[in-house]
């Protein structure tokens, strides 16, 4: 039988992966990773709590910005969970920040927001997976900045490398 102090660390190793899995398929546009956070027929609740969607509907949603989209970064933090018999409820402080081209060339829409990620996730064979999120946004800001070349030019480099 395994040390339940052992299993304990296991498991929110496992369900921080699963977190943490999102953030970089959004960050990176490599929805594959989805795969690593969600159970196939998650619910997912985003900010405006009109739709519920499914790993694969949420795609087709976050994409719809990818023609403006230069960049984001999605940050997570703090992370409480209660787990038992292979179920958890977590919950994470989490940050992002998308830059976004406008019709101007010269003005970027800078988007921040902090909120939290209420999850429920059940392990798997697979490792722990979340079968329902919901984001809760705690603030927003929107603000066009300029840009300098050089500094587009840098984001871009950035962004056409293969991180993982």
């Amino acid at each position: 039988m395994t040390d339940p102090r052992l299993q304990h660390l296991v498991d929110r190793a496992g369900i921080d992966d699963a977190i943490n899995a999102y953030s970089h398929a959004l960050d990176q546009r490599a929805w594959e990773l989805l795969e690593d956070a969600f159970l196939p027929d998650a619910e997912i609740v985003l900010i405006d709590r009109a739709v519920t969607h499914t790993p694969q509907s949420l795609v087709t949603a976050l994409s719809a910005n990818d023609r403006t989209r230069l960049s984001g970064q999605h940050l997570v933090g703090k992370t409480r969970a209660r787990i038992a018999d292979g179920v958890a409820h977590a919950v994470t402080e989490a940050s992002w920040t998308t830059l976004q081209s406008t019709e101007d060339p010269t003005s970027f829409l800078l988007i921040r927001g902090t909120g939290v990620y209420v999850d429920d996730l059940r392990r798997v064979e697979a490792g722990w997976r979340i079968a329902r999120r919901e984001l809760a946004l705690k603030s927003i800001t929107r603000d066009l900045v300029p840009l300098e070349d050089d500094d587009l030019e840098n984001i871009r480099r950035t962004l056409a490398q293969e991180w993982l």
